[in-house]
Order: structure tokens, then sequence, then C-alpha cells
């Protein structure tokens, strides 16, 4: 099943949110989370979410 792109900028959003600077280490532990469970419709969300924080971070820090 496809991941709603929708659905990871909503997440991103809200670990960035309610973590901050630290939205990146939590979607990190999101993965590997998912990874250890087996959960691989988690797992892609989260390796979604995780790459989108990595480039919205990525982004802001060239400004």
């Amino acid at each position: 099943m496809a991941v709603d792109p929708e659905q990871v900028a909503r997440s991103a959003d809200d670990l960035i949110d309610h973590y901050g600077q630290t939205a990146l280490e939590v979607a990190r532990q999101q993965v590997e989370r998912a990874s250890r469970t087996g959960d691989h419709p988690a797992l892609d969300l989260a390796l979604m979410v995780l790459t989108e924080i990595e480039r919205r971070q990525t982004g802001e820090s060239n400004l």
C-alpha cells in the first residue's frame, strides 16, 4: 500500500512541533522500532517521515 504524502508531511510537522530540534532523533527511533518489530508499513512511513524531517532541517540550515 502506498504512503500518502500528506500523511508524511503531517507526521513530520507533528514531530517537529512537539520535539523541535530533537525531532530528527525521535524519527530515527521510530525507524529503529518499526525495523525491530518487522512492521513494514510502519517502517515505510517512519523512513519517509525521517527523510522529510532531514530535508526540512537541511533546507533550514542552508538559508
